[in-house]
């Protein structure tokens, strides 16, 4: 049986693994969310909790949730600047929102996803954190490595570009 340092690390691995395992499907739902693509979300998980796994003992006793988040996003943020552009995402076209009677709730849904991809990575990480996780300014400022006030600025011009998105749709109707 371990002793020492050996059992101290064979702990923190059981309490990481119990970690993982308990918040994987919110965090690849949330990678999705920022990234569009599932393979990407896959990825910025992994190198999120390879790098979680690596400093398990300093972050277990704060917020890792918020760690792991702020993870994700840093890497995406990371590739998107890598290649230089923003991934191309489906051209929405001409695209005339409907008029919401109860029954259109998905066709919404897929359409505010695919706006969304049209933001920026920090953007798209905040408005995904407001909105669909319904999050506070200071669990994004937290997660997304930002001040408050630059949490709401995010979420602020998100919401400006979404709607002149919108604005420019439904004046081409």
């Amino acid at each position: 049986m371990p002793t020492g340092e050996a059992a101290a690390r064979l702990a923190a691995d059981a309490d990481f693994s119990v970690f993982v395992a308990s918040h994987w499907a919110s965090w690849h739902r949330f990678a999705y969310s920022v990234t569009r693509n599932a393979e990407d979300a896959k990825d910025s998980v992994q190198d999120a909790l390879a790098n979680c796994h690596r400093r398990w003992q300093q972050i277990a006793t704060g917020n890792p949730d918020a760690y792991v988040r702020r993870s994700i996003v840093n890497a995406h943020i990371d590739r998107w600047r890598e290649t230089g552009r923003v991934r191309a995402t489906e051209d929405i076209g001409n695209y005339v929102l409907p008029v919401s009677d109860g029954t259109d709730a998905r066709a919404d849904a897929d359409l505010a996803t695919r706006l969304c991809a049209q933001l920026p990575p920090r953007q798209r990480a905040a408005v995904v954190l407001r909105y669909l996780e319904d999050r506070d300014y200071a669990e994004i400022a937290d997660i997304c490595d930002v001040t408050q006030a630059t949490a709401r600025s995010l979420v602020r011009h998100a919401l400006a570009a979404l709607k002149a998105q919108l604005t420019v749709r439904s004046d081409h109707a």
